[in-house]
C-alpha cells in the first residue's frame, strides 16, 4: 500500500549514507509496515471518535492485535482489501458493542466458547504465510499466553462490573473465532 513512499524514503536514506545496500530491503519493508500501522491506528482513532466509541476502539485494538498476530486466520488478498475489511470490522464491532447489550451470564458462555474455538484452531496459516512445525508450536503457545492474560483481564472486568470492558473483550473473542473459522474454511476450499 505504501510501496512508493517507503521506496522513496529508503532511497533517500541510502543516498545520505544512513543505510547501506545490505540494509536497503529491510529498511524499505520496515518503513512500509510502519506506514501501514500508522494509517491503521489513525483510522481506528478517527472511527472511534466519529462513532463516539474511542475507548471501545482503543481497548478492542489493544486486545485484538496480539491475538490476531499470533492466532492467524483469514487474510485479505491485497493490502487495500485488508485495510477496507479492517475499517468495516471496526465499524461493525463498535456498532455491536454500543447496540447489543449481552447479559453477564451470556458473556461468560460466549467467552468460554470463543476461547475454546481459538485454542483448538490457532494458529491458522495463510497461503501467503505458511507455517512450519516449530512456528505452529510457537504461535499456538503465544496465543495461549495472550488468551490467559486476556481471560484474567476479563475476569477482573467482570468482578469490577466494567461493562464496557467485558463487552469489548467479548467482541474481540467473537471476532477472533470468526476470523479463525473463516481462515480454516478458506484453507479447506483452497486444498
Amino acid at each position: 500500500m505504501f510501496e512508493k513512499a517507503s521506496e522513496a524514503v529508503t532511497r533517500k536514506l541510502q543516498e545520505n549514507n544512513t543505510i547501506d545496500e545490505e540494509q536497503y530491503e529491510i529498511c524499505r519493508y520496515g518503513l512500509q509496515q510502519g506506514f501501514t500501522v500508522i494509517l491503521n491506528v489513525v483510522t481506528t482513532l478517527i472511527i472511534g471518535m466519529i462513532m463516539k466509541g474511542l475507548l471501545y476502539a482503543v481497548v478492542f485494538t489493544i486486545l485484538y492485535i496480539p491475538l490476531r498476530s499470533n492466532a492467524g486466520g483469514y487474510h485479505a488478498k491485497t493490502a487495500i482489501r485488508c485495510y477496507l475489511y479492517s475499517i468495516l470490522l471496526m465499524i461493525a464491532v463498535l456498532l455491536a458493542i454500543k447496540h447489543i447489550a449481552i447479559p453477564s451470564f451470556i458473556c461468560i458462555i460466549i467467552f468460554v466458547i470463543s476461547i475454546a474455538v481459538i485454542c483448538i484452531l490457532a494458529p491458522i496459516e495463510d497461503s501467503n504465510k505458511p507455517l512450519d512445525e516449530i512456528e505452529v508450536k510457537v504461535y499456538h503457545k503465544r496465543t495461549l499466553i495472550i488468551l490467559a492474560i486476556e481471560s484474567m483481564l476479563f475476569i477482573i472486568g467482570l468482578a469490577l462490573n466494567l461493562r464496557y470492558f467485558m463487552q469489548t473483550t467479548i467482541w474481540v473473542m467473537i471476532t477472533m473465532s470468526i476470523i479463525l473459522l473463516l481462515g480454516k474454511f478458506c484453507n479447506i476450499i483452497k486444498k
